[in-house]
């Protein structure tokens, strides 16, 4: 089998879980499919649950790594709105802890390299990357290894470089299963005085607004600040600052620096942030519960919009196609007589089709020339940007905003 069950807590070890959200069968997110790959398509169980002694959320069942990113479809830089995000992030991890000439700085899963080419020409620039994307990376000045980062790829980067003053890892930790290897990993290349910057999606956040699409196969992990600070503390990690960043890669995210944990105390910000989820009950059961019921609220009224198009006989096309747009229009149960088309600027996308829905993917163009007005926006955590920048809207066009609480 390309799966299997989980039987454990990634996080602590335990085997006592609630099951709370259950979207079906739904085929990889990312696996956008040649022609000739449709009939022939696999899906797999999409279910969340909920770790009852460490509080972390998880799905039921982990796809191999392999299967999702051997053939990887997403490419980073494709985003203008994240290349800025990006830098921007550089930017303040370079002003806030004096990173010197000559460091070492590593990013883990860089896909295309989008983060690390904001740093200078005076530091040394490592990437990590499992997937195929990596070929993408242009940049001369990264040197890149096409691996999973397990212990003996940071032995050998241990060995080259010694230690390593700032490790990114942004939109990343909730794709890895062995989350207590992975930080054991870390330790062994991250300096006495180095940091190690995380961006997740913050549950949070999907809990309050239902965002139910930033789940699928390749997040395996939904993180709150407490099971975060569980797994790091039980690694001799300290978080020690935390902020709440409205726009990631996946929608709104948490932005953590940790660091080992006989170095520095936490900031203000950690404890603030922790007695927030205690407040609202994010470790107790009843949120979790509602948003369930809260789900399929909120994907009967996204039916109702489209097939008031329909029954309009109004052409109907989708914005964009990330890979959390496809665990919206599979939960939907659309086929291409409501919706037949998704446009994007990813050239590795363009002319093939959605897993599972398989809406064929077309450019920008393509909408003007055919005159379609309306379309949903699968990124809608891009909202802004794209109000302000898509040629789509200055044309005349206009969004659906899926998520719009």
């Amino acid at each position: 089998m390309s799966y299997k069950y989980l039987k454990k807590c990634r996080g602590c070890g335990s085997n006592y879980f609630l099951k709370y959200l259950n979207l079906g069968y739904q085929p990889l997110a990312n696996s956008f499919l040649k022609k000739k790959e449709l009939t022939n398509e696999k899906k797999y169980p999409l279910e969340l649950i909920l770790c009852q002694k460490c509080k972390l959320s998880q799905l039921s069942i982990v796809v191999s790594s392999k299967k999702i990113f051997n053939d990887y479809d997403y490419l980073s830089s494709s985003s203008m709105a994240l290349r800025e995000h990006y830098k921007k992030l550089v930017n303040y991890i370079l002003k806030n802890y004096k990173v010197k000439k000559n460091e070492n700085v590593l990013d883990i899963g860089c896909n295309d390299g989008v983060l690390l080419a904001n740093y200078g020409d005076d530091l040394n620039i490592i990437g990590v990357e499992p997937s195929n994307v990596c070929k993408f990376i242009r940049d001369k000045r990264i040197k890149v290894y096409n691996n999973f980062f397990d212990k003996k790829l940071a032995l050998i980067i241990k060995k080259k470089y010694k230690n390593i003053k700032v490790i990114t890892m942004t939109n990343v930790l909730a794709h890895i299963d062995n989350l207590n290897d992975i930080i054991a990993n870390i330790s062994i290349i991250l300096s006495d005085n180095g940091i190690f910057v995380i961006e997740v999606p913050y549950i949070y956040d999907m809990l309050k607004k239902y965002t139910f699409d930033v789940v699928y196969h390749e997040h395996l992990s939904y993180f709150s600040l407490s099971s975060l600070k569980y797994i790091f503390n039980k690694n001799k990690f300290e978080i020690y600052d935390v902020k709440r960043i409205k726009f990631g890669a996946s929608g709104p995210c948490l932005r953590i620096f940790v660091k080992k944990k006989n170095i520095l105390n936490s900031k203000k910000s950690v404890n603030k942030l922790l007695k927030f989820e205690k407040k609202i009950g994010l470790n107790s059961d009843e949120i979790y519960v509602k948003f369930s019921s809260g789900v399929n609220k909120v994907i009967q009224k996204i039916q109702k919009k489209i097939d008031f198009f329909k029954k309009k006989k109004i052409p109907l096309a989708c914005y964009t196609a990330p890979a959390k747009g496809n665990t919206l229009l599979n939960a939907l149960n659309l086929n291409n007589s409501a919706i037949k088309y998704v446009s994007e600027n990813n050239k590795k996308k363009i002319g093939k089709y959605t897993p599972g829905t398989h809406l064929k993917i077309v450019t920008d163009k393509f909408l003007e020339k055919n005159k379609i007005k309306y379309s949903i926006l699968l990124s809608w955590n891009y909202k802004n940007f794209f109000l302000k920048n898509s040629r789509f809207i200055k044309t005349g066009g206009k969004f659906i905003i899926p998520f719009s609480k």
